[in-house]
């Protein structure tokens, strides 16, 4: 794997590339790499494609400073990871590179916007769309990998790609998912022993009442949820919401839909989703 560390050496290699009319893929990562980013890459190397990974922790996404400070960080692991998938190349920018105007997010994607994370994480997507788009621009990728647990950042990028007139196939992926059933994260790595148990019983409840969900959504099978996680120690809830996939608006009909959630075990936030099923109406 070949590890890049500046501009210059990344568009060195990439010339090499493209004179091979080999097309790149890109799976942008904050590193603490898990199964979740492998398979990302996976993706991209079972297509034949150049593998590009990148890691940059991105500050102006964190809402919380603690946050940022306290993000994992183990750039020889991270390596290690990727150089045992084949990873082809790992790209290391600078902040300059990200943010060579200085460090402000531009809030450019409207859609999407003041619902679920947005409504709780002001900000936090401005500064997530600037970071890709500059990741965009300075890659110039063929495909960009991004994994479906951060649902509703995936929609902001497809948007900010179509937007933008951008030359770049989304590849969305499914989560890949702890044995308990919820998607990797990386900050799961700052769990203690007890808020890992919390997590299992968290997850529990979750696709005990996901079963239900799938036959009929209403407010007393999210209230029981609610009520069944704050109960195992999840300490805060931001959200539980059943949403379609394609404007995530509340469900209606004829339309795939997802439970949506967000909450806290510590003072780390869980966020995850889970794929329901069609709703229609029965014909009169």
């Amino acid at each position: 794997m070949k590890i890049l560390r500046n501009k210059i050496e990344l568009d060195n290699h990439l010339v090499e590339i493209r004179k091979n009319d080999q097309e790149i893929g890109l799976i942008p990562t904050m590193g603490s790499i898990h199964k979740g980013h492998k398979s990302l890459v996976e993706k991209c190397i079972e297509a034949n494609f150049f593998s590009l990974a990148t890691i940059y922790i991105n500050p102006t996404q964190f809402d919380n400073k603690s946050d940022f400070e306290n993000y994992p960080c183990d750039e020889k692991k991270d390596i290690f990871e990727l150089e045992k998938i084949q990873c082809d190349a790992l790209f290391f920018p600078s902040k300059e590179d990200m943010y060579p105007n200085g460090l402000k997010s531009q809030k450019e994607i409207l859609d999407y916007r003041d619902i679920l994370c947005d409504k709780f994480r002001p900000g936090h997507f401005d500064g997530v769309t600037t970071v890709v788009k500059a990741l965009f621009d300075i890659t110039r990728p063929d495909h960009a990998y991004f994994g479906e647990k951060d649902f509703q950042q995936l929609k902001l990028i497809e948007k900010l790609v179509q937007q933008n007139a951008l030359p770049i196939v989304i590849h969305a992926c499914p989560s890949i998912r702890l044995k308990n059933g919820i998607s990797y994260s990386s900050r799961f790595k700052n769990f203690s022993t007890h808020e890992k148990k919390i997590l299992d019983n968290a997850a529990k409840f979750i696709y005990e009442h996901l079963i239900e969900l799938k036959h009929n959504v209403t407010s007393i099978i999210l209230d029981k949820l609610k009520k069944n996680l704050l109960e195992v120690g999840v300490n805060k809830i931001d959200y539980l919401e059943v949403r379609n996939e394609k404007e995530l608006s509340f469900a209606s009909l004829y339309e795939k839909y997802r439970l949506f959630v967000a909450f806290y075990i510590g003072n780390i936030r869980v966020i995850d989703n889970f794929a329901l099923h069609y709703k229609v109406k029965n014909k009169k």
